[in-house]
């Protein structure tokens, strides 16, 4: 069943498909063929190879609380092409108006209506969905590694699918600037283990020759590892990156931490106390290779209004997840965030982290203070 929904959920990709199929549904919704809408989406979905799911969906313009507008625009619409007059709005006159004159302008006009709210909702979807040349290929990227969480459920492929495209950490970590290749990388606070599926799929593409040529190769590394205190979340990362990572369960806090020459926290810091934080960073600065490099994200807590948005998201998290009695949230200014990764021996970069989202999202690029003392490794893979 999972199949089938994701194969529904997907068929017809691309933004001129995905243009025409929601346009098409919508004038599909604004024919009077009430009750047949769903029988129409699917024929001419299979007649045309759209996406029959979102044809369905945009059909539903015709919903109780916008029907009626419909039908008195439609109305009033095929009068004016008929006859070139509207129908008087008093009662006498609808009254001694024949119903076959109300249907027949009704069919009339919903053509002409339908057309218009076609043509709305087509430019609409394709500015929102259209892919320029420089970003098919991160689309491309993300389908693949969301399609990992298909086996495990709906719920952690539409979340894997959402996440990847929208938050621009994910796009970040193929850059090689940010993160060079290296043996091992490990992600602390995987999640679901997004940035390791995102990282192995580039991995894939490279190998299989279908990385752009204009790009520079992606971050790679012999070994992943994922670290997640949650079981449930730890299983699903488990399943997904089976061959490609490995995910151990567990707070991070209590595991000896393998040598690294790369260590992701990506919003995990400011749901420790702040003891627990300079503590986690101190055993990573202790276990990272010398040449290596550690990426925070993090909240900016002087952010204004966009850190009060991280804030709500955090609590309403708390809430549905049944854990706001054990939440904990430390978050701190980027200053302080600075000066507490200066007292760790790091030297640290600054890169904003919240375009696209309403979030003070931060990334904080470390690297050993004392790095360029140390006797230099090699960061390629073997």
């Amino acid at each position: 069943m999972r199949r089938a929904f994701t194969g529904l959920r997907t068929e017809g990709a691309g933004a001129a498909r995905e243009t025409a199929a929601i346009a098409l549904g919508a004038f599909i919704g604004c024919l009077p063929f009430y009750g047949f809408h769903l029988l129409l989406c699917w024929v001419a979905g299979a007649l045309f190879g759209l996406n029959r799911l979102k044809m369905y969906l945009a059909a539903n313009i015709s919903n109780p609380l916008v029907a009626p507008w419909l039908v008195v625009a439609e109305v009033q619409t095929g009068a004016w092409v008929r006859r070139g007059a509207f129908h008087p709005l008093s009662r006498d006159a609808i009254a001694s108006t024949g119903l076959a004159v109300f249907g027949v302008d009704a069919v009339v006009g919903s053509v002409v209506v339908g057309a218009v709210v076609a043509a709305i909702a087509g430019a609409g979807t394709y500015g929102l969905v259209r892919e320029s040349g420089t970003d098919r290929w991160f689309a491309d990227l993300v389908r693949r590694a969301a399609d990992r969480y298909v086996e495990s459920s709906i719920t952690a492929w539409e979340f894997a699918r959402g996440k990847l495209r929208l938050d621009p950490a994910y796009r970040a970590v193929l850059s090689p600037d940010l993160l060079s290749s290296g043996r091992t990388l490990v992600d602390i606070g995987c999640g679901q283990g997004l940035t390791l599926a995102l990282l192995a799929e580039a991995r894939r593409s490279c190998e299989d020759g279908r990385w752009p040529d204009d790009r520079p190769p992606p971050p790679r590394f012999d070994r992943m590892i994922g670290v997640e205190s949650r079981r449930r979340v730890a299983a699903i990362a488990r399943a997904a990156l089976t061959g490609a990572a490995d995910v151990i369960g567990g707070d991070a806090r209590g595991i000896d931490l393998e040598p690294a020459h790369a260590v992701l926290l990506f919003d995990v810091l400011h749901l420790l106390p702040p003891g627990d934080q300079e503590t986690l960073l101190a055993a990573v600065a202790r276990r990272l290779d010398p040449s290596g490099v550690v990426l925070v994200r993090e909240a900016d807590a002087a952010g204004g209004w966009r850190f009060v948005a991280v804030r709500l998201g955090n609590r309403l998290k708390a809430l549905v997840t049944g854990t706001a009695r054990q939440h904990t949230f430390s978050p701190r200014t980027q200053a302080e965030w600075r000066a507490c990764f200066a007292r760790l021996g790091f030297e640290s970069e600054v890169r904003p982290m919240d375009e696209g989202t309403p979030f003070a999202n931060v990334l904080y690029r470390l690297t050993a203070a004392d790095a360029a003392a140390r006797p230099i490794r090699s960061a390629l893979p073997r």
